[in-house]
């Protein structure tokens, strides 16, 4: 609640105490846990504004993410930590027809409540990590009881399929849609610039010791490019700029304050990563050079950029390997290379460009899996609402 400045509200919405009844009927619910699962959702929740929406989140940072994106076209709130109190008070009040769970938040009581109410359960783009999977807990007790309860899941591949199945879930209930990440995002229009007086890099999702690896390397090859990083989680942004500016780096929050003396400029909001994309010269995508998994590369892909990761990048794994097959992306493990590799983005004109190529080329070769998504979720609200 502190550090990620959630506030009581926070607090109170998670033990299911200050959910308010929404203005108007929310019979969808959407629960995308972080702001990973809000943009992955996000074509699908636009795709049903028009028959009352809930949005149900876990971070303070995906909720300012959908109130900066919808506003009052939604109604969005934390989800209750499962305990029965919590969730039958949270589901008396919002009373939805109807929910989708993005990938994989399975919470028995939650579920079961859902199943007693009537609430059909769709989990969206379906993954069952390793490690869960390997879990003894997860496999005997507290899986088989949730996902009895399911009316589809629609798995992203079929080794997830397997594993929804195994963990008890009933195989008439699986099938594999194809993961909705792996897909070809269209763009109606390019955002305006948010640094036109200057050029810049930028590294996006940046976790706790990225933004200092980082920066070192940007110092060394900058060629007098600003670098931007947008943090994973804004509330870090006081300290990163306090530990940049130790180093000697003028650093700034506020892009309106950039001078050209600016080295490096901090974002503190996730909502503007699309912007800063779009216009950038290259990206870094984080949680890569740090063991947290790696975040989402065709954000920047589908902007057409030359994207940089370091080898953690587990949780987008197919993602990073169908980038590589087209030669669209660069795969780090140390500093060293990484330093090699900005330098090459940075002062190798005819390198970048051609890696530009590949990514576009990559990038519209995708299918359209959102498309198909938006489908199934029709379906299901046909059927439910």
């Amino acid at each position: 609640m502190i550090t990620r400045r959630g506030g009581v509200t926070y607090l109170r919405e998670r033990l299911g105490l200050g959910s308010t009844t929404a203005d108007h009927a929310t019979p969808i619910w959407f629960h995308a846990a972080s702001v990973g699962e809000v943009r992955l959702a996000s074509p699908l929740i636009d795709a049903q504004l028009k028959d009352g929406v809930l949005i149900t989140c876990n971070t303070p940072e995906a909720k300012r993410l959908v109130l900066s994106t919808w506003g009052n076209a939604v109604t969005v709130c934390y989800c209750p930590l499962d305990y029965s109190p919590s969730v039958r008070n949270f589901i008396a009040r919002q009373d939805p027809k109807v929910i989708f769970v993005v990938e994989t938040e399975i919470w028995p009581e939650l579920y079961v409540q859902c199943h007693q109410r009537g609430i059909a359960i769709y989990i969206v783009n379906g993954r069952i990590s390793d490690k869960t999977f390997r879990s003894r807990l997860a496999r005997q007790w507290i899986y088989p009881p949730a996902l009895g309860q399911v009316t589809a899941v629609w798995a992203r591949e079929t080794q997830d399929a397997e594993r929804f199945i195994a963990l008890g879930c009933a195989p008439e209930k699986v099938c594999t849609a194809g993961s909705i990440k792996m897909t070809r995002r269209t763009h109606t229009q390019r955002p305006n610039n948010p640094l036109p007086h200057r050029r810049f890099t930028l590294a996006i999702s940046t976790h706790p010791g990225e933004e200092m690896i980082v920066s070192e390397v940007w110092r060394e090859v900058s060629g007098g490019d600003l670098l931007v990083i947008i943090p994973r989680h804004p509330p870090r942004v006081s300290d990163i700029v306090k530990t940049l500016a130790s180093r000697g780096l003028e650093v700034a929050s506020d892009r309106h304050a950039t001078a050209n003396s600016t080295d490096v400029l901090i974002v503190d909001t996730v909502g503007e990563v699309d912007a800063y994309c779009a216009h950038a010269s290259f990206v870094f995508v984080g949680g890569s050079m740090v063991d947290a998994g790696g975040h989402n590369v065709f954000e920047p892909a589908s902007w057409g950029k030359s994207i940089i990761v370091g080898p953690h990048t587990r949780n987008f794994a197919a993602e990073v390997e169908y980038l590589a097959s087209k030669d669209a992306i660069s795969i780090v493990v140390t500093a060293e290379q990484l330093l090699e590799s900005w330098r090459a983005h940075t002062h190798n004109h005819a390198f970048r460009l051609q890696r530009e190529h590949n990514t576009q080329e990559a990038h519209s070769a995708l299918p359209d899996k959102v498309g198909d998504y938006i489908d199934l979720v029709d379906e299901a609200v046909q059927a439910h609402v």
